[in-house]
């Protein structure tokens, strides 16, 4: 509703007559979200009653109502009962197919509310550009980073039509070659694989991290173990992908003895300010539907699932021989401890994102990224916790490192947001529910926006 009466220079001169400071002054027009309760992606307390200003694509002000008088013949949108939250950022997609296929995968990620996604090693020099064509500011696309094509050894982890140096120039070069396309990060498998000794060597892994920043790129990393993280950060890595050796290692699917990271290796990680996106959906995903089919029933959730990975999550037989296989409650077991490390590591104070591994066959696009969060608040996160790793961490993440203009919804950010019907601090999974999306200052039209079968 418009708020009428005392124009924004009576209510300056109402404020300097009570000795308080006088509210901003505001050109006239733009758009004022009105009465949702305000969650702005910093982790401060929530706005009850909340006004946020909208002009030329980003946030001129958000604040209580109280304190943010609505700009003269501005469009007013009533959002009472609402909750308004930034944008959500996933750090780990797999972009498949060429740019139709892309295109198709961008609409449903929006449908979902996420609104910046970051591809991550698996990127053909064709879709390289689509998303520097993303990146460049369409309001009907998310906002796409791109690590361009990744890093392994030749024989090792993922390595298959991944560059795979095997001398220092090979490595520099190849490195060079994925900036030059527009990669903004460079990414490395350093996994072991049944046959020992096929990661990347440490010293090669010290190279493609210095040429990555040379060249103004972010170097990014999936781990094993502890020790190759703590050579990592000592090269000058500051972001790591997945959880722990419990995730792709060799003891992957197996609970271990000591799962926890040392003090030595969290002091160092908060040291360098490192930060760890775990991606726990991959890992869950392998049984999440054989347990929960009903939420198969969901029409939205259908569109975006892959659907080969459908097809067998709908075949009661298979989902009986997903639960009923050998070590099913190992695996689980296993899982338990990833989610500890997760919440270990957050509650030592290093920076947690979130990202899910879409674009795999059981993470689907946009709809993961609320179960992700689902996921980090049962390891023990609040959901406060869970909705800041979701948007300003994540955004923080993105080059330059540290100066990202979106996810949070503060004076001079983005207008990139969701308007949630209900409040996700009393049940995160009310994330899903969704009233509409603006991206860059503009409301997306949800409709058609999901693939249709």
């Amino acid at each position: 509703m418009k708020r009428f009466g005392l124009s924004t220079f009576g209510l300056m001169l109402v404020f300097a007559a009570c000795g308080g400071s006088a509210p901003p002054e505001f050109e006239p027009g733009g758009l004022a979200l009105v009465g949702a309760q305000l969650i702005d992606g910093t982790g401060a307390a929530p706005v009850a009653d909340s006004v946020v200003v909208i002009r030329d694509g980003r946030v001129e002000s958000a604040g209580s109502r109280d304190a943010i008088p609505i700009p003269e013949g501005a469009e007013v949108v009533d959002a009472t009962g609402k909750t308004v939250i930034p944008g959500l950022v996933n750090l780990h997609v797999h972009y498949r197919g060429g740019p139709e296929t892309i295109e198709r995968q961008f609409r449903t990620q929006l449908y979902y509310g996420v609104t910046t996604a970051r591809s991550i090693g698996s990127d053909s020099p064709e879709a390289v550009s689509f998303l520097l064509e993303a990146n460049a500011g369409r309001p009907d696309f998310p906002r796409a980073y791109t690590a361009g094509m990744g890093f392994s050894h030749p024989n090792g982890f993922n390595a298959a039509g991944r560059n795979a140096p095997t001398t220092e120039e090979e490595a520099r070069s190849m490195v060079q070659a994925q900036v030059a396309l527009g990669a903004h990060f460079i990414k490395m498998w350093v996994n072991e694989v049944p046959e020992p000794g096929l990661k990347i060597t440490p010293e090669m892994r010290t190279i493609i991290v210095d040429e990555a920043i040379r060249n103004g790129a972010v170097p990014v990393a999936h781990i094993d173990d502890e020790a190759d993280g703590r050579q990592l950060v000592q090269a000058g890595l500051r972001d790591f992908l997945h959880s722990t050796v419990l995730t792709f290692g060799p003891g992957a699917g197996v609970p271990v003895d000591n799962p926890e990271p040392s003090q030595e290796f969290i002091q160092m990680c908060l040291d360098n300010g490192v930060s760890f996106t775990p991606t726990l959906s991959i890992v869950q995903n392998n049984w999440h539907f054989a347990e929960h089919p009903e939420l198969l029933e969901d029409p939205a959730l259908r569109a975006a699932f892959n659907q080969d990975a459908l097809a067998r999550w709908d075949d009661p037989e298979n989902r009986a021989e997903v639960i009923e296989a050998p070590g099913f409650e190992d695996r689980k077991a296993a899982f338990r401890q990833v989610q500890d490390f997760v919440k270990t590591i957050h509650d030592a104070g290093v920076k947690v994102a979130l990202g899910n591994d879409a674009g795999t066959a059981n993470v689907p696009y946009g709809w993961g990224i609320h179960h992700e969060m689902a996921l980090y608040v049962e390891a023990g996160l609040t959901p406060m916790q869970a909705l800041v790793a979701a948007t300003a961490t994540g955004a923080g993440q993105m080059p330059p490192v540290g100066e990202a203009d979106f996810g949070t919804l503060q004076a001079g950010m983005v207008a990139d947001l969701v308007v949630l019907n209900a409040d996700p601090l009393l049940d995160i999974q009310n994330t899903l529910e969704i009233d509409r999306v603006m991206r860059l200052g503009e409301w997306v039209e949800r409709e058609g926006l999901l693939p249709t079968p």
